[in-house]
């Protein structure tokens, strides 16, 4: 094995030019963390396959560990596609700072992402309310977007960004690492398993979105989730006497924005002057999709509703302003997801996306997204389920609106050494939450061995909905 792991060593190390073996290595700071970090460069190619290529520089970032260990650190692959591991690293650290009793702990950013020739598609208005599920506004963005970067766009997918994962790692002195991905993350996670094998000891995937799944058109399983909402609301008494019909204004206020999008004017959140506010089916869709992302959101959704069955669309505006995250690097996005999603995904599989009251809203944003949008294509081979013996958490959550558990089941078939965990009162994200740093703990120092208590995911607390625009 070590002979292995040497061979893979000098493989990555040799499978770019001189420049490629200078790690560059400074002091810095993490968003919301108050200690210091080591940030780390490496000149890149562009084109791996191509020695002349144009480079660029690619960043990680280190937590240290508190006491000198042998420990293999935990490498942290952010989601998206499109977030940067290193700027949302500090509250991801908060959460499993315990783990730097006595190992590292190291973020990895993306190809595409933060300070690695990140790209974003700004939008060239302020208007907090611009529906990104808008066709028109998608194209304009994309088009800015596209005219904008000055890479090649076809050599900012998955495999690359894994070489780049790998050979970071290799280039900051590690020859074995646990990886913990997120969302997309554990996609890329899931590929690297695949790829470079003899560098990992132990997988954590964390709402988990397979290679072989189509991701992009969330209308289907955010249909799921949104029932379970219905479903809680009504088996909770004060929810119930608060909104007991739920369900069904929802989808009335859906069928009215279906037949015609609703005019209105509401005050802006932040300088208060009126403005006019349209609400249709891709707006109502994309707020309702971002707060089921977890429980915190999701309990705002009853009132938010409620008020709007009455006219009243302030709260729905606000929640909708307050749900516009720029953490996303939607130029990246836009490019693996239409190339290796929209534009592989089988007729019958974009159909089953449709079978539900929301339509094809969702579908037909990403069509018209990506017939702007640059092509590439990766090998067929890519796409296979991805097979492998090493130890692996993985982790759903029961009220998930976009990587559901069956998803996760997907996935561990081909895992024979996975335990897959479903925490039945979380959404999206679940190890970083309640007992999850402590699960994950466990199971990096004893990976081949049974979880103590993993049932404490059970007991994740559910959140009261709120029921006044004022208070619970």
């Amino acid at each position: 094995m070590k002979l292995l792991i040497a061979i893979t060593l000098t493989l990555l190390l040799s499978s770019q030019p001189s420049f490629g073996n200078e790690l560059n290595s400074t002091e810095c700071h993490l968003k919301a963390l108050p200690d210091l970090a080591q940030c780390f460069s490496l000149e890149r190619l562009e084109n791996p396959k191509d020695p002349n290529s144009k480079t660029f520089t690619l960043h990680a970032a280190r937590l240290n560990a508190l006491t000198p260990s042998q420990k293999s650190p935990l490498v942290f692959l952010a989601g998206g596609p499109g977030q940067s591991a290193i700027e949302v690293g500090g509250q991801v650290g908060l959460v499993l700072k315990a783990l730097l009793a006595d190992r590292d702990i190291v973020f990895l950013e993306q190809r595409g992402t933060g300070s690695s020739n990140g790209f974003k598609c700004e939008a060239e208005n302020e208007d907090i309310y611009a529906d990104l599920f808008n066709a028109s506004i998608s194209q304009t963005l994309a088009k800015t977007c596209i005219e904008n970067f000055s890479g090649d766009l076809s050599q900012y997918n998955t495999p690359n960004a894994i070489d780049d994962f790998a050979a970071m790692v290799v280039a900051m002195g590690y020859g074995k690492i646990n990886l913990y991905g997120g969302s997309y993350g554990t996609r890329a996670a899931l590929v690297f398993m695949r790829a470079y094998p003899d560098l990992i000891d132990s997988v954590v995937l964390d709402s988990i979105a397979p290679v072989q799944t189509i991701v992009g058109p969330f209308a289907s399983h955010g249909y799921r989730a949104l029932n379970l909402l219905f479903d809680e609301c009504e088996a909770t008494p004060t929810c119930n006497n608060s909104f007991p019909q739920l369900r069904q204004h929802y989808w009335e206020l859906w069928q009215q924005v279906k037949r015609a999008p609703i005019d209105t004017t509401i005050f802006h959140p932040t300088s208060l002057q009126t403005q006019r506010f349209q609400l249709d089916t891709s707006k109502l869709f994309q707020l309702t999709i971002s707060n089921l992302y977890s429980q915190q959101q999701r309990q705002l959704l009853p009132i938010v509703i409620s008020q709007a069955q009455q006219q009243n669309y302030a709260p729905l505006a606000g929640l909708l302003a307050a749900g516009g995250d720029n953490s996303i690097y939607t130029g990246l996005m836009a490019n693996i997801i239409c190339n290796e999603d929209i534009r592989r995904a089988t007729p019958a599989q974009l159909q089953q996306d449709t079978n539900t009251p929301f339509g094809d809203v969702s579908v037909k944003f990403w069509q018209s997204l990506c017939e702007t949008w640059p092509e590439y294509r990766l090998d067929d081979n890519h796409y296979l389920p991805v097979k492998s013996d090493i130890p692996v958490l993985a982790l759903s959550g029961e009220l998930d609106p976009v990587t559901p558990p069956a998803w996760g089941n997907i996935a561990v078939e081909h895992l024979p050494n996975a335990t897959h965990l479903i925490a039945k009162n979380a959404g999206h994200i679940v190890g970083l939450k309640g007992c999850g740093p402590k699960l994950v703990r466990q199971f990096l120092n004893h990976p081949n061995q049974p979880l103590d208590n993993a049932e404490c995911l059970a007991t994740l607390p559910t959140v009261r909905f709120m029921r006044s625009i004022n208070a619970h």
